[in-house]
């Protein structure tokens, strides 16, 4: 059902989607955009978590730890959340949601370390593409509106590296050769270690004209590789040079779509507190090992086991591994058929690194073991939250959290925690 009610709400808190919450008739109003004191006329929209998606349509009054957001876009585009906040009040929106979901599950949230941030630098993104039916219309390059389909056509983007940026900037300038009249694609784009890969998703195949304008778009941005997936398979457009990650030294081939931190920065701290974590207890494991950021660091120490879902990331895996000692990789889906405890028991650290559902299965197996240290990344508080109360409910003790600000300006938050027995 779909409402146009117009009503007047005062802001009480930032919810764990960055949205403002006010209460209308006892149920919560989710207002995207807006500040904890913040005085609005406001639109309700649709039925959402219990209560309204809502709409500010007039500011009559702000709230106290606004900022000006830098962003042209903010306020539409869906890619950035909390531009608006003041820097104190930014900081205790990340840490809110991470804080609420420990003591959800009953664990001390005192173990939260002060956050961690780094600069807006993304290195990886997914963008739409847009082509009008109308052919006096230009095409639009963007991140989709907040909880809508529409694509806000991105004139700056504060957040996106400069080469991704540039790249999206020629995109547009393509859309008419790329995509039929009135249809949209998806634009994965990636800045590896070997240049920039661009994985594109669309329900079309591409015509001659979009392979001649892709392969104009490869010399031109000088791309490694440029990939088209659509539901008639996976096909390569173009590999101007092999994409790969260097880590650690080892040189991981990258599978189109591999999943890869979005921030380098932010990833140099994960790998700084793993490290740090794991200390010298080998040997150990590496679970949902990725590309092996965190596999290969530690490597240096003595012997790792990498373990990944992902058949071509497994694969990339066992080729970087294949020269180094004391490195090895498999591959095995750890939601479905975790690691048992007993195959555990020779491992004396592990660090694991799922996706947002978590490691419920995994964890529960680690719980049961004899392994001394853990170490968790995650994206996701409240699945953290879950998992690391599994571990302390095993004999794990807390030692600390530290929330990397990863997607700044978002409501996301990166995750690192050490669990010792």
């Amino acid at each position: 059902m779909t409402y146009k009610q117009v009503v007047e709400l005062r802001v009480q808190r930032i919810g764990i989607d960055g949205d403002g919450i006010a209460q209308w008739c006892g149920d919560p109003v989710y207002l995207p955009f807006s500040a904890v004191g913040d005085h609005v006329r406001a639109v309700l929209t649709v039925r959402r978590g219990g209560g309204y998606q809502g709409r500010v349509i007039e500011m009559l009054a702000a709230g106290e730890g606004r900022a000006r957001p830098p962003c042209r876009h903010f306020g539409r585009c869906g890619g950035c959340a909390l531009q608006h906040l003041a820097p104190d009040v930014y900081q205790s929106a990340k840490l809110d949601g991470l804080r609420k979901a420990l003591v959800r599950v009953r664990v001390d949230p005192g173990v939260i370390q002060p956050l961690r941030r780094v600069k807006p630098a993304r290195r990886r993104a997914r963008l739409g593409l847009m082509r009008p039916r109308d052919p006096r219309q230009p095409g639009k390059v963007g991140f989709r509106e907040h909880f809508r389909h529409e694509i806000v056509d991105l004139k700056q983007c504060l957040v996106l590296e400069e080469p991704l940026f540039a790249l999206g900037e020629a995109l547009r300038s393509r859309i008419a050769q790329l995509l039929s009249p009135g249809s949209t694609a998806e634009a994965s784009l990636t800045r590896t270690d070997a240049g920039i890969d661009l994985l594109l998703t669309s329900a079309e195949k591409p015509g001659l004209g979009a392979l001649e304008a892709l392969a104009a778009l490869g010399a031109e941005c000088d791309l490694a590789r440029i990939v088209w997936l659509s539901p008639f398979g996976e096909m390569p457009i173009i590999e101007r040079r092999p994409v790969y990650m260097i880590r650690s030294g080892a040189r991981v081939p990258f599978p189109p779509g591999a999943f890869l931190q979005a921030s380098e920065s932010a990833e140099a701290i994960l790998i700084e507190e793993v490290i740090g974590g794991i200390g010298l207890r080998r040997p150990a494991l590496d679970l949902y090992a990725g590309l092996g950021s965190f596999g290969f660091a530690l490597a240096d120490a003595g012997p790792m086991h990498l373990v990944e879902g992902d058949e071509r990331s497994a694969l990339a895996l066992t080729t970087a591994a294949r020269h180094l000692a004391g490195v090895t990789v498999e591959q095995r889906d750890l939601a479905r058929d975790p690691l048992p405890s007993e195959a555990l028991a020779s491992y004396a650290a592990a660090v694991f690194d799922p996706p947002r559902a978590g490691a419920a299965s995994q964890v529960e197996a680690l719980a049961q073991s004899s392994i001394e240290a853990v170490v968790a990344v995650s994206c996701n508080p409240a699945t953290f939250a879950r998992d690391a109360a599994k571990l302390i409910a095993g004999g794990f003790r807390l030692d600390r959290v530290i929330p990397i600000d990863q997607f700044v300006w978002t409501q996301h938050l990166e995750i690192v925690a050490l669990f010792y027995r």
